[in-house]
């Protein structure tokens, strides 16, 4: 895919009403998923993507384990990036409204190889960030049921998740609408139980502590809440889907764009005042962050172990619902990729296969869910998501530096969604990523450019030599009658 500096989409009349399909058959491709979500079912699947109640109970112990109390401070630092770095994808995401999300993006503005890098950036969260929901999930079912082992829990669940991933992207929606609305309504309960009920004192907000092993209480430095915030984009992730759903979005591209945005406020809204409520009922912010999971515990504390199980099974049902989008999300990313001819053509053929009853991607749903179930068999719920977060904030960076590179390359090209105060958004969120990613361990970096340099070997010494037939450029409308694009099986 060479860089797309505006071509014949540049001719078109300039404007905010542009369809979403008329921008991928420009893009050289066909439609061959269905479009039936609109605008709302495509924000709630990208909320269930985000899962605030998931992020909460899954993934603010990792937060608070690493920043104590200055986890709110975290989590706020990480709701303003992620709000700039939301505007760029809604921007860049109404230009290309392609499955491949942020690698479509990044490689049609950057180039191939950089693309490719992103790609991969993006196949490490298909494997490693479903796993990480599903440990949550079995975490919390142990937690009720403590005979059952917690990677065994993880397993059962990712093996439904994909039997239900199979079937329509419209049924999937509906599903995971009726979740998220539960979901909200305990976030909402929670929020209000947690005000209704302080134990601390508002300062306890603005002053934060940590805890050491030993129990004695210390201030929580800078570095510690700056190293806490790519955890915490980690929590917020996931409005990008809005984008790996546009092909299956009714109406105009802007759709998109907005749906990205509203999707990612809703998401830190949610999480930054339950959290600040969390904190202000604890009873003690030693125990808070002392234990292993946190968020039970101060609400156990106000609402009893009768209330405290009726949280849990909530959370259950919300960590299910939003493991299901998050696997419907990556499995049309991996689609994409084979569509894209990122592999050699076997795999190619094989992940573009759509199934004719459900019109779903049942191939790329059997790998991204059959890995995440392998892998919650056999890690921890501590070191996926710290990895995890490190491939986000990479990707992130590639976006932000995408939105400043667009419009000077391809100030020509129609934008349906145009974000305010360009460059500040791109320019914030790159200061913010690099801070946080400066702040990681050295093993995480490490095994992100371990992967950045397998993949640069793989683009060099595969990709480059077959550029006529494999990663084809956006420009160039992909032969419809090769059998390695887009395959239907009953």
């Amino acid at each position: 895919m060479a860089t797309d500096s505006g071509g014949p989409r540049s001719d078109r009349e300039e404007g905010t009403h542009v369809s979403g399909e008329a921008e991928l058959r420009e893009l050289g491709y066909r439609q061959e998923l269905k479009r039936s979500l609109s605008v709302t079912r495509t924000v709630a699947l990208a909320v269930s993507d985000i899962t605030p109640v998931t992020a909460l109970l899954v993934i603010a112990p990792v937060v608070i384990a690493t920043a104590g109390t200055g986890a709110f401070w975290a989590y706020l630092i990480a709701g303003v990036l992620a709000v700039n770095v939301a505007l760029c994808m809604a921007e860049l995401g109404s230009i290309y409204p392609v499955a491949g999300g942020l690698y479509s993006i990044v490689t049609r503005v950057l180039g191939r190889r950089v693309g490719f890098l992103a790609l991969l950036d993006y196949i490490g969260q298909a494997v490693f960030l479903p796993a990480s929901v599903a440990l949550g999930f079995g975490t919390y079912f142990s937690s009720l049921f403590p005979a059952v082992s917690p990677n065994l829990a993880s397993f059962v669940i990712m093996i439904i998740i994909i039997g239900l991933a199979m079937l329509s992207i419209s049924s999937n929606a509906l599903i995971t609408a009726f979740f998220l609305t539960l979901e909200l309504l305990l976030l909402a309960a929670l929020t209000i139980v947690g005000l209704a009920n302080v134990e601390q004192p508002i300062g306890a907000l603005f002053d934060p502590i940590q805890v050491s092993p030993g129990g004695e209480t210390t201030a929580v430095g800078i570095g510690l809440i700056f190293a806490a915030v790519a955890t915490g984009l980690f929590s917020y992730n996931g409005y990008d889907s809005a984008i790996n759903f546009s092909e299956e979005t009714q109406g105009e591209a802007r759709n998109v764009g907005e749906s990205v945005l509203i999707a990612a406020l809703t998401g830190i809204f949610f999480q930054v005042v339950t959290l600040a409520a969390v904190i202000l009922a604890a009873p003690s912010l030693a125990k808070l962050i002392g234990s292993d999971s946190p968020i039970s515990y101060a609400f156990e504390s106000v609402v009893g172990s009768v209330g405290s199980t009726i949280v849990i099974i909530g959370v259950l049902i919300a960590i299910f619902a939003a493991n299901m989008a998050i696997t419907l999300q990556f499995a049309r990313i991996v689609y994409s990729t084979g569509r894209d001819r990122a592999w050699p053509g076997g795999i190619n053929s094989a992940l573009t296969k759509i199934n004719d009853r459900f019109n779903s991607p049942w191939v790329a749903v059997l790998i991204v869910g059959g890995l995440a179930a392998v892998l919650s068999l056999f890690s921890g719920l501590a070191a996926v998501v710290t990895f995890t977060a490190v491939l986000i904030i990479v990707l992130y960076a590639l976006i932000a530096i995408s939105a400043l590179v667009s419009r000077i390359r391809q100030p020509d090209l129609p934008r349906p969604f145009r974000m305010p105060l360009w460059p500040a958004p791109p320019i914030l969120a790159l200061i913010g990523v690099g801070v946080a990613l400066s702040q990681q361990t050295v093993i995480d970096l490490l095994i992100v450019a371990g992967i950045f340099v397998v993949g640069t070997a793989y683009y060099v010494l595969f990709l480059r030599p077959r550029s006529a037939t494999h990663w084809h450029a956006p420009e160039a409308p992909l032969n419809v009658e090769d059998p390695t694009h887009g395959s239907h099986d009953r």
